[in-house]
């Protein structure tokens, strides 16, 4: 049987989630007030956007697993929340000088260092007593395989992005900056990592939010791409291959949803 979460564990994931829905809408509906509204100026418009609707998948993940109240299905946050937390913050110290500094720059880094740790924590609470691993609806190996293989490349990826940004900002449809590049490849990392969790966990009603939440992410960011379009000097190779990869990704989750049921190997 499944164990509830505590309640340190459902305030911290609560906080995460109303944390991530406020950043949402900040950056959505507001995405030319960053200046003032966020933590740092994001230009152009579309590239506050787009990170907006990242905040707007995770956060309905989040709560989603929250309002459910146990600890099995909330687990595979926790390499997602780690993952995160570790390379933005990294990417944080990397470029302070673009950060508003005072109140705003603590919180940031209150919350991108002390999430991470508060998740560790809730996993060693939960997992010290006698955890629930017992699989009721198995992955099929396929599914695993693939899910396994994406997480791996676009943890690889991102990092790569994060050490070696210039080539990624020279390349982008539209302009950007070695912070904004780090950011997305630091996100794109942590889906990677949760991905990496189907190796752990074996049991799809525990993982299956996982690419919901890649669907959901990568919905939302077409959305934006067309709703900014005028942000896009024009129309060439580097764009569609944005929208491409952008696809893709959502295409992969929902596979992973499809092949659990058809897929009989």
């Amino acid at each position: 049987m499944d164990r509830p979460l505590s309640l340190a564990a459902r305030v911290t994931l609560w906080f995460v989630a109303i944390n991530a829905l406020i950043g949402a809408t900040s950056l959505i509906l507001f995405p030319t007030r960053t200046a003032t509204l966020f933590f740092w100026e994001i230009t152009p418009p579309i590239n506050a956007a787009l990170f907006g609707a990242l905040y707007l998948s995770g956060a309905f993940v989040v709560s989603l697993v929250t309002a459910r109240g146990l600890w099995e299905p909330a687990r595979f946050l926790v390499p997602v929340l780690v993952t995160a937390g570790a390379l933005i913050s990294g990417v944080t110290v990397l470029h302070l000088d673009r950060f508003a500094p005072g109140v705003r720059l603590a919180y940031w880094l209150l919350v991108y260092v002390g999430a991470p740790l508060l998740a560790l924590w809730i996993y060693m609470r939960h997992e010290r007593p006698q955890a629930n691993w017992q699989v009721t609806t198995p992955v099929k190996p396929v599914v695993r395989g693939v899910a396994v293989a994406l997480g791996a490349l676009l943890l690889l990826l991102g990092t790569l992005a994060i050490l070696f940004p210039a080539p990624v900002v020279a390349r982008w449809p539209w302009p950007t900056t070695p912070l904004m590049t780090r950011i997305f490849a630091a996100w794109f990392a942590a889906f990677g990592a949760g991905l990496l969790w189907f190796w752990v966990e074996r049991d799809w009603e525990r993982i299956r939010l996982i690419p919901i939440m890649m669907m959901a992410a990568s919905g939302l960011d077409l959305l934006v791409l067309f709703i900014h379009r005028g942000d896009v000097p024009q129309a060439g190779l580097s764009l569609w291959l944005f929208v491409f990869h952008l696809a893709l990704f959502g295409l992969v989750g929902a596979w992973v949803v499809w092949g659990l049921s058809l897929i009989h190997i």
